[in-house]
Order: structure tokens, then sequence, then C-alpha cells
């Protein structure tokens, strides 16, 4: 979306800034799940066989 608006194609703004609003909001759940995992991973290794 947002190369078509570069490359000078008929795009609607609203779509293009939606459009990266949801690839942000997607990232930021992405990095959320990583933090997670390495949490119950150290938190794994803190425990006593």
């Amino acid at each position: 979306m947002t190369n078509k608006l570069i490359n000078g194609d008929n795009v609607d703004l609203s779509q293009v800034m939606i459009a990266q609003q949801k690839a942000n909001i997607t990232l930021q759940a992405a990095v959320e799940v990583r933090n997670k995992v390495i949490d119950a991973y150290q938190e794994m290794m803190r425990m006593q066989v």
C-alpha cells in the first residue's frame, strides 16, 4: 500500500494510513508474544530439577 503511494499510484491516503496501523499493531503483537516466550524460557531455566 505504501509502495503504491510512493510510486505515485492512485491510492486513498486513509487506506494507506489504516494499513500502516494494522501492520504496526501486528508487529507489536509479535513482539509481545516473543517477550512472553522469552520470559517463560527464562522462568523454566530458573526452576530447580
